[in-house]
Formats: structure tokens, sequence, C-alpha cells
């Protein structure tokens, strides 16, 4: 709980000392591209660096400044001047968690070892920035990923990513208590 508190602390000095204390002046930098706002927000705040090494190759999830992005186009899109219509949102992925991960778990769309569906199944924490941290949040991205590209065929809908991650989030959560257990991780990126 200290931490996040930092992190809020961090997130108003910065909008105080760069923005003129401002979040829309913050949003308006950014010009509606939802690419180069999560590129401004991690840039700006650590706490939105949603980084890892992955078999020595850098890999960028950044989880919650692409939810950001997301849910200020969700909430606000063309109102407010339109500051939130943002373009390039699908370049943004899904946003790599718990919830999804379990759901899709479920549905049989992701497979686990028996050694890691045994760790998970027995709340044995899955260390952040491990490999099975790290391919349990990629594989989400690509199973979305997939799941959009079906979508889209089928409906002729041009699906995104988040709206793929909003609905099997809240399917989740809907299901939450049925459901086989999610991968217990500490982080401040969930």
């Amino acid at each position: 709980l200290e931490e996040r508190a930092r992190l809020l602390r961090e997130v108003g000095a910065v909008l105080q000392r760069q923005f003129n204390s401002s979040a829309l002046d913050f949003i308006r930098a950014a010009d509606r591209d939802a690419i180069k706002l999560m590129h401004f927000i991690s840039a700006r705040f650590p706490g939105f660096r949603d980084h890892a090494v992955y078999r020595g190759r850098q890999v960028f999830l950044y989880k919650r400044a692409q939810i950001l992005v997301a849910d200020l186009w969700g909430a606000f899109g063309d109102s407010c001047g339109g500051i939130c219509a943002f373009r390039n949102l699908e370049q943004l992925s899904m946003f790599a968690d718990y919830r999804v991960p379990q759901i899709l778990r479920e549905s049989g769309v992701l497979v686990y070892s028996k050694l890691l569906a045994d760790k998970i199944d027995s709340f044995e924490e899955v260390t952040a920035g491990s490999e099975e941290e790290i391919e349990i949040r990629g594989m989400s991205i690509i199973a979305c990923r997939r799941l959009r590209d079906l979508l889209r065929e089928r409906t002729g809908s041009a699906w995104l990513d988040i709206e793929v991650d909003w609905l099997l989030w809240q399917a989740g959560e809907e299901r939450r208590e049925t459901l086989k257990p999610h991968h217990r991780t500490h982080s401040i990126y969930y």
C-alpha cells in the first residue's frame, strides 16, 4: 500500500513540475496519439515502466500505461473536446495481468505445464519477472490478439485488443468464485 501511495505522489509531482499540475495538459501533449501517450506515461512515471528481461531480451509490457490510455478513451472518447479520441488504439495490446490468463486457462486457450498448474493451484507465488510470469503474460497477449482476429473475421467489426481484454476480464470477474486460481505475483505493475 505504501508503494502505491508513493507512486501516486510521483505522478502528482511530475504533473505539478512539468504540466502546470494539469492531467489534461499532459494528455494534450500526446496530440491524441494512444502510443505517444503510452510512451509519455512510461517515460515520466517509473511506476508504469512494466518491463522485464526474458531469456536475455528486454520485454516491454506496459500494462498500466496501456490500461490508462484505454480507460481514458473508454471513459471520455469524444467528450471533453475530443482530447481522448485517440488514434493508434489498434497498436495497444491487452493488459497482461492475472484475470485474463485465468479465464483463458479455464477455457482451454492457455494450457500450463503440470508443474506450473500445480504451483498456481496451490497458491504459490509466481515471481515477478520470472520466465513463468513473463510467459503467462506474453501468451495472454498473443491469445487475445488471435481472439481479436477471429472476432474480426466472424463479425466484420474492427475489434481492438483492449476490447477483447475488457470482455474477458469481465467474464473472469463474473466467474471468479468458480474458476481455477489465477497466478499470484507481487508486483506494482498489476
